[in-house]
């Protein structure tokens, strides 16, 4: 496999003459062809100028946005409910992203309208320690750390 065919991003000089190729009114097929590209990549790039002109291209991928549930629902409403196209919604909201508006119109059929909610992402907080490693001793009959209890005593000293 060549390098250039393992790279997941485009040099900038790349993304510049696509966005002058694009400028001129061409389809994606034949700015693949004229930059040796995916015509995936080809067809993203040209529904992104659509979308967000120049900039769409030449910074696709440099920051992550996120949308509203009610940005999210009217686009999967007018996409599956008024026919509109995946590009007819993306221009109509401006979302640079066909997988965005994709993944959302098949999460909504899989789940409904809750799937578009969105959903705390990351890590849980951690549980601080002495929270959990502390608390009342019935059988000593006060409050303990664990090294003042230990399971010795606990069996040793009947049940209060």
């Amino acid at each position: 496999m060549s390098e250039a065919t393992r790279t997941r991003t485009h040099a900038p000089e790349v993304r510049q003459r696509a966005v002058e190729i694009l400028q001129e009114g061409v389809g994606h097929r034949a700015l693949a062809a004229e930059l040796g590209i995916p015509q995936a990549t080809a067809r993203q790039w040209a529904r992104a100028y659509a979308v967000g002109g120049a900039d769409a291209v030449l910074n696709a991928g440099s920051h992550h946005h996120t949308y509203s549930y009610e940005v999210k629902l009217a686009v999967v409403k007018d996409r599956l409910e008024n026919g509109l196209t995946v590009r007819e919604a993306m221009i109509k909201y401006k979302i640079p992203s066909e997988s965005s508006v994709k993944a959302w119109c098949r999460q909504y059929r899989e789940n409904g309208e809750s799937a578009l909610v969105d959903k705390p992402r990351g890590r849980k907080p951690r549980v601080k320690k002495a929270e959990w490693r502390t608390g009342w001793c019935a059988h000593r009959g006060a409050f303990f750390l664990p090294r003042h209890c230990s399971n010795a005593d606990r069996l040793l000293t009947p049940y209060v």
